[in-house]
């Protein structure tokens, strides 16, 4: 199943096991555990987890393959019992392909500085008159 971006995330953290949910989650987007603060998308997802849409609210669920899931009994958060199976090679390969473009998208210019923003107006030369200017207040 192709999933709309973006999508609720709950997802079984593939370290700790803690279940954490990602509002408005897009492929490439980091997933990083609240509790151990592990990249959740770093283990081999198609090996450990197994994936489910729910039908009535469109959260995508990535659960630990030995997490029982029987579709029709399990139940969403919103109360739907009726999923559809994400595929997982699917899913891992649009993380993967989002991850390596925003990579290749990266700012690589040298002069850029990241300390400091570019001035919209020329710096004082001194620098005490930026503190010694009356503002105007009366």
């Amino acid at each position: 199943m192709k999933l709309k971006t973006p999508f609720d995330l709950l997802m079984e953290c593939g370290g700790c096991g803690l279940e954490n949910l990602i509002y408005e989650y897009s492929p490439g987007m980091p997933a990083i555990c609240n509790q151990c603060r592990e990249n959740m998308m770093a283990y081999n997802l198609v090996d450990t987890h197994q994936g489910h849409v729910c039908n009535s609210c469109q959260r995508a669920l990535l659960l630990k393959k030995e997490t029982d899931f029987v579709n029709g009994e399990s139940e969403c958060q919103c109360g739907g019992h009726e999923f559809t199976e994400l595929g997982m090679k699917d899913f891992t390969d649009e993380v993967s392909k989002a991850e390596k473009e925003a990579l290749d998208d990266a700012d690589d210019d040298p002069n850029f500085d990241w300390c400091r923003p570019a001035s919209d107006h020329e710096a004082k030369e001194d620098y005490n008159e930026v503190f010694d200017d009356d503002p105007g207040f009366s």
